[in-house]
């Protein structure tokens, strides 16, 4: 009876050891999960900032092509305006519209 008295107790505290070795590795393998997500997240973090860079470049090319275009649009528009209106020739217009008003 003592002896499996005994045994029983060397069983209770192997299996104690056991349980606590396997709480040890549990705790262990939660910390490295933990770190490979902290990294994990980290990376995807900068692939993020990385594309935000790039998108926020390719939106500034964009705007600079879409503003280069508008300067071509505007300049023209205003060449043509200027050679529809000729200044020599309202001037006389209106030079000859005061002679008419004061000569009469």
């Amino acid at each position: 009876m003592i002896e499996l008295t005994q045994k029983i107790l060397t069983l209770d505290s192997e299996s104690e050891i056991a349980l606590k070795k396997a709480d040890a590795r549990a705790l262990d393998v939660m910390k490295e999960a933990d770190l490979h997500a902290g990294r994990l997240i980290e990376e995807e973090q900068q692939l993020f900032e990385k594309q935000k860079e790039y998108d926020a470049v390719l939106l500034e090319e964009k705007l600079e092509v879409q503003r280069r275009q508008a300067v071509i649009v505007l300049e023209q528009k205003m060449k043509a305006y200027e050679s529809s209106f000729d200044v020599e020739a309202l001037i006389e217009h209106l030079l000859s519209a005061a002679k008419d008003k004061v000569c009469h």
